[in-house]
């Protein structure tokens, strides 16, 4: 591995050294990569120093000066494109501790987990932990069983989380989750925030439109993220091939479901309508909202709605179900709609299509929704709960 020099030893007043933990990381994408990526870049701008220990695609250590990759072996055959990391590395752990964490803040419950408790009992440093996945939503992948599967999920939810020090939830929902697992640590809900200006409203690019194949003139409906069971596009395709035109879909992303959707798609004459273009470098993804009229999701297992969030940043109306982890994001009326029956999908869609000056007021406000939940409030929240945690003194706890 390749060591860097030291970060500063002695932070300004109000300044941390910040150590962020996760599983997933670039260049991978869905929403935990989203969530660290805005809290990492929101920490630096603020001053933090911080760095990412991650797993790798390798079988070496990298360090690149902020992110350690550690090696890892392929672990698709429990979720796709899954990776587990090594959990014991001399010369790495040595190095985390010359530079000296001041803050340990966990992502995900595996191997970064427990880096993070090696960590902390080490350096005695709080140990803050975000619970980003509603597991007993993905028993489809580890347990034939969903009654026994939900049940390994609480269990593993209070194993893990009651050895930190704090917990954050994204959402409400996730804290009622926790309190029901009977999570011991405090549990503080800090919604995730947006780069507002990286996602806010602009010119539509005629060039792209055209790239991709979109016909001018006709409304664009836009799904963007990982085609996977759980995100339930094919009641999308299905509640679409009912409304009437004028209409198109574009679906941005990738994963295990690319092929029975295409087929779905294919069985329903909705081919010339529909166009996948696969998974999108996150530079390009603000393009993409710009080019949509409606933002559409059928999810069942949001936790936090981030691609929610980002639409409305950009200005587009939301149409998702109706999930408590929207609350306050997707507001029915306003800014999007929000459905439990095929019936309400059908005509809250098809009354946004046919009413530009609808949109256009939804846009509006979709805007406004999203300039209260921007990335700096995220950040401050999140540094909130650090000063909460540091004062617990719980890092005795086992690791």
């Amino acid at each position: 591995m390749r060591v860097h020099p030291l970060a500063s030893p002695h932070p300004q007043p109000g300044q941390r050294r910040v150590l962020l933990l996760t599983d997933s990381y670039r260049p991978t994408v869905n929403g935990v990569v989203s969530s660290v990526d805005e809290l990492r870049q929101g920490l630096l701008e603020a001053g933090h120093e911080v760095r990412v220990l991650t797993v790798g695609p390798t079988r070496r250590t990298t360090f690149d000066g902020q992110v350690y990759r550690l090696p890892s072996l392929d672990a698709s055959h429990i979720y796709p494109h899954a990776r587990l990391g090594r959990p014991v590395d001399g010369h790495l752990l040595a190095d985390l501790v010359r530079w000296g964490p001041e803050v340990l803040h966990s992502h995900t419950e595996f191997v970064a987990f427990w880096w993070a408790r090696r960590l902390a009992h080490r350096l005695s440093v709080p140990h803050v932990h975000t619970y980003h996945t509603l597991y007993a939503d993905y028993t489809h992948y580890f347990c034939p069983h969903e009654r026994l599967g939900r049940s390994l999920c609480a269990s593993f939810a209070r194993h893990t989380l009651d050895r930190t020090d704090l917990v954050i939830a994204p959402t409400e929902k996730i804290r009622r989750l926790l309190e029901g697992y009977a999570v011991r640590p405090p549990i503080e809900v800090v919604p995730t925030g947006v780069d507002l200006a990286r996602f806010a409203p602009g010119e539509r690019s005629p060039e792209l439109r055209a790239a991709l194949g979109l016909a001018p003139g006709v409304p664009v409906v836009l799904s963007l993220g990982r085609l996977a069971t759980e995100k339930n596009l094919a009641e999308v395709v299905d509640l679409l091939a009912r409304v009437p035109d004028p209409w198109q879909l574009l679906v941005a992303g990738d994963g295990p479901e690319a092929g029975p959707l295409q087929r779905q798609v294919s069985r329903l004459g909705l081919g010339a309508r529909v166009r996948f273009v696969g998974a999108v470098e996150p530079a390009r993804v603000p393009e993409l909202y710009r080019l949509a009229d409606v933002f559409v999701s059928a999810s069942r297992t949001e936790t936090q709605g981030l691609t929610f969030l980002e639409a409305l940043a950009t200005g587009v109306p939301v149409l998702c179900r109706d999930d408590a982890a929207v609350d306050g994001v997707v507001v029915a009326g306003r800014n999007g709609e929000r459905y439990t029956t095929p019936e309400e999908f059908t005509r809250s869609l098809t009354r946004l299509l046919r009413d530009p000056d609808l949109r256009r007021r939804w846009s509006r406000a979709a805007v406004r929704t999203a300039t209260g939940l921007g990335r700096d409030g995220f950040v401050a929240a999140v540094c909130s709960a650090y000063d909460r945690a540091a004062g617990r003194g719980r890092t005795t706890v086992a690791a």
